[in-house]
């Protein structure tokens, strides 16, 4: 087995020099309706940077994973593509949703995610069925969007109606009774095909290996189905419009508990949530976007969307099963018993964003600048309602018996409450080419959030430097800053009601990026160091809130991404990462929480011919803390992904194509996020078998 593990290591190494991430444009059209053709995973420019720039003018590291590496790797949750970039690590899925870190920092679902450069609301499993790629903006993106964490974003682009006729209906099966069967079909609605259509329907299901005491599975399921209609309004005018609908159920599963050591409580595949633990979403978006042209130098774009979420949540356990130290510890490690608890809760969503920008090519004082004038609005609102009976009676993890739930449990019994947050924000960005060699940029941007409590104001600068040492290279230099608005101290402590100023990031970076093979891969490194100040944390010999705390986090990424050979694509990313407290009562000098001090993810496809592809994926993640106080650790992992590609001509116009995808080849051992005492093991060995036809 270590001979095993030691050659997946090397394999991942060997692909780390190279990498991938397709080319965009007409290319990616091509490949719904043409089989047989490679495409590199490069991506030229990236959408939520709201201007056209090369890869080589982007002064910041920026991964983007299309369509076709979401397609052979059998992607079915946003997790399974995160994972091919090593400055990013998994969080928690407890209630049945996924949580990520990214260059140490959580990402958290209502600030650090984007749908088409709008904000999103990732309060829950994300379809990928609707989206052609998903982008990794690394660092603070708080000029363009605001309020965000300091580690960065994900954007997620949406398909788009095309002019060609096409249907693709595949059908998935899997280990743990994994069902998924999607149709996708559109085209052109008129002649002169300025009327656009195309209709996504998806329905899935699947098991979890870990049980609920009574052996029965952990189950999910889960509907999409989203209309895209896209109009010519003359030239140089595009209407798009969008329609999507999410139903998502699934078992609540808080994760494996652990003792401070590291030990595992119970056994690897026990559900410590009772069998009627469950959440049930609902979500609701309709977007409308316009993009055109001005004039030859000028264009707008503009767009507003409305996104409503409702989530159901009744559980049996919250917070911690084991916490070491504490009098109400919910597990008692004497009797082996702990304490079921109830609760219900309703809670609704209702987000409205809106976008103007107006995109222009000057010329002034001898130098060409590319223009970004805009504001963005965002009004989220949320109600809740909640109602809990605290103990319901004790269990025994010895046996298999299970607890009802309460007759009486009903959320309808709690007090409704509400929380309002108005957005507004301003900003300018120029993009200056000093002369050939040299380009900058510069921006700024004034936000204002308002709740019914208090305003806050922020003025957000970013600064970067670019120098093209030749044509397919170049060296930057990038200074920016983040915000993260904090609510009035809550009403647990004795400091109630006291205003926080925002916790602030500022990040400094230095990278390069040269592109080889004719432009076909580009390879990237970058140095970062990122400083969170204004940290607000808990004084527990008080019981008041505290806002002087800072930390660090910096180190160095790597990345290679593109086509080797005509047969040869590759995708691949290291990071080494340093991420620490600098000033904490308790964890000065300790590591960030699931964040390794190293990782590397590559993926491979090789085109044997026109009709076979072979692929081949490895992830290495280092060891990493489970909680701030680096008492309980997790071990160092890697996973090793294989799949194979086999297209077949049925008729002249349909062509088939099966993929067979295996995941944790070696059926490796691994945790990923949860809290101090919880944590998720990562999934075991599966297989997956997908069978597609295409019109």
């Amino acid at each position: 087995m270590f001979t095993i593990k030691t050659s997946a290591v090397l394999v991942a190494a060997a692909l780390t020099s190279f990498s991938a991430h397709a080319h965009q444009g007409q290319e990616s059209e091509d490949k719904m309706t043409v089989l047989g053709t490679q495409h590199g995973y490069q991506a030229d420019n990236v959408s939520a940077l709201k201007m056209e720039m090369s890869q080589l003018d982007t002064p910041g590291a920026i991964s983007v994973y299309d369509e076709t590496l979401i397609e052979e790797q059998g992607a079915t949750s946003l997790g399974d593509v995160l994972k091919n970039d090593a400055s990013i690590s998994a969080g928690n899925t407890r209630r049945n949703r996924e949580r990520f870190y990214m260059r140490g920092f959580e990402l958290e679902p209502d600030q650090s995610y984007l749908r088409d450069g709008q904000f999103h609301l990732a309060n829950y499993m994300l379809p990928l069925e609707l989206y052609e790629r998903v982008e990794v903006l690394k660092g603070p993106s708080s000029l363009l969007y605001g309020k965000s964490t300091p580690g960065g974003m994900i954007n997620l682009v949406t398909k788009k109606a095309q002019r060609d006729f096409h249907l693709n209906v595949s059908q998935e099966l899997g280990a743990y009774d994994h069902q998924k069967t999607t149709l996708d079909v559109g085209g052109s609605l008129n002649k002169d095909e300025t009327l656009r259509a195309r209709l996504i329907g998806s329905t899935a299901k699947k098991e979890s290996w870990r049980q609920h005491k009574n052996g029965s599975p952990v189950e999910s399921e889960r509907m999409v189905g989203a209309l895209i209609l896209e109009a010519d309004l003359g030239a140089s005018t595009t209407l798009r419009f969008n329609y999507d609908r999410i139903k998502d159920e699934g078992h609540i599963d808080m994760g494996s508990a652990f003792f401070e050591n590291g030990d595992i409580i119970g056994s690897k595949s026990l559900v410590w949530d009772m069998p009627w633990a469950k959440r049930e979403t609902n979500v609701e978006n309709l977007g409308v976007n316009i993009d055109a042209e001005l004039s030859t130098d000028w264009a707008l774009a503009t767009g507003y969307n409305r996104q409503y979420v409702d989530r159901r949540t009744i559980e049996s356990n919250w917070g911690k099963i084991y916490n070491e130290g504490s009098n109400k510890s919910n597990y008692d490690p004497s009797s082996q018993t702990w304490d079921v608890m109830a609760r219900d809760t309703f809670d609704t969503y209702r987000v409205d964003t809106a976008y103007l920008d107006f995109k222009g090519d000057v010329d002034l004082v001898g130098m060409a600048h590319q223009l970004l004038i805009g504001a963005s609005y965002v009004d989220y609102k949320k109600t809740d309602q909640q109602h809990k009976k605290g103990s319901i009676g004790k269990l025994s993890k010895n046996d298999n018996v299970i607890i009802s739930k309460p007759s009486d449990l009903d959320y309808r019994k709690g007090n409704e409450k509400s929380f309002e947050r108005e957005t507004l924000g301003v900003y300018v960005q120029d993009f200056v080419e000093i002369n050939e060699q040299w380009h900058a940029l510069a921006g700024v941007r004034f936000d204002q959030e308002k709740t019914k409590d208090e305003t806050h104001n922020n003025v957000l600068p970013k600064f970067a430097l670019i120098y093209h040492p030749s044509d397919n290279s170049s060296l930057y230099a990038t200074y920016s800053q983040s915000f993260e608005p904090k609510d009035p101290v809550a009403a647990k402590y004795k400091n109630a009601g006291e205003k926080l100023d925002a916790e602030r990031g500022e990040l400094y970076e230095l990278g390069a990026k040269k592109e080889f093979f004719d432009g076909l891969m580009l390879v990237s490194g970058a140095l970062f160091n990122i400083e969170k100040n204004n940290l607000v944390y808990d004084d527990r010999s008080t019981n008041t809130m505290h806002q002087d705390g800072k930390v660090r986090h910096r180190g160095i990424e790597l990345a290679a991404d593109g086509q080797v050979t005509d047969s040869l694509s590759l995708s691949s990313s290291l990071m080494w990462l340093d991420a620490r407290y600098l000033d904490h009562p308790r964890f000065e000098g300790k590591r960030a929480k699931d964040a390794p001090k190293f990782a590397m993810g590559a993926w491979a496809n090789y085109q044997i011919d026109e009709m076979n592809n072979f692929h081949l994926g490895a992830r290495y993640e280092g060891q990493k803390y489970g909680d701030p106080y680096e008492k309980f650790s997790k071990p160092a992992y890697t996973l090793v992904d294989l799949g194979y590609t086999h297209r077949v001509a049925l008729t002249d116009k349909l062509d088939g194509l099966v993929r067979v995808n295996v995941n944790n080849l070696f059926n490796e051992e691994y945790l990923r996020g949860g809290c101090n005492h919880n944590a998720m093991y990562g999934d075991e060995r599966t297989v997956k078998a997908t069978f597609q036809i295409n019109l």
